[in-house]
């Protein structure tokens, strides 16, 4: 393929929600935002500020169904220290026409649920706000990131790899 032609143009998405399939019911995802935390620092002789990176922000996902199914809002008010397992689903196409997948599996709290404004003659949608607290993103069932309470790695290389010795974690 010619490097000026587009690729991994995403066509399509889908979501599973405790191993439960909501194709056609789910209008919209989003997957968690993989952030650093920084704090800017200026010591003696620095005429400017720089960021130092001092770990990563929370994640958080969400997603938007049409429906109002009973099964999924029961899902809100799990007991603390519970999870649903979540994991979206994507089809990548290059213009030339190779495909590609993806997959973000996510632990998950769900800790709103927006029912939304509702208007005869009009979509409704259910949003969906979630603690995220673990998860992976593959494509083409290449792991490119990880993320946990205690570590992040990238395409399988650990961020701050000396922190858990350190700490005397694990």
């Amino acid at each position: 393929m010619a490097d000026n032609r587009p690729a991994y143009v995403q066509k399509d998405c889908t979501l599973f929600v405790d191993k439960h399939a909501r194709i056609g019911q789910c209008s919209e995802i989003t997957v968690p935002v993989l952030q650093e935390t920084v704090e800017v620092m200026r010591n003696a002789g620095m005429i400017k500020g720089r960021e130092i990176m001092m770990g990563y922000e929370a994640t958080t996902a969400s997603f938007k169904e049409t429906a109002l199914d009973p099964k999924m809002l029961k899902l809100y008010g799990i007991g603390p220290g519970s999870t649903t397992p979540i994991i979206a689903y994507s089809y990548l196409e290059d213009e030339d026409g190779v495909e590609h997948t993806v997959r973000c599996e996510m632990e998950c709290r769900v800790k709103t649920v927006d029912m939304g404004a509702w208007a005869p003659g009009q979509k409704a949608e259910t949003q969906y706000d979630l603690a995220n607290h673990s998860g992976r993103l593959f494509i083409d069932d290449e792991e490119l990131f990880a993320w946990s309470d205690l570590e992040v790695s990238v395409a399988g290389q650990v961020r701050q790899p000396g922190r858990r010795a350190a700490l005397r974690i694990g």
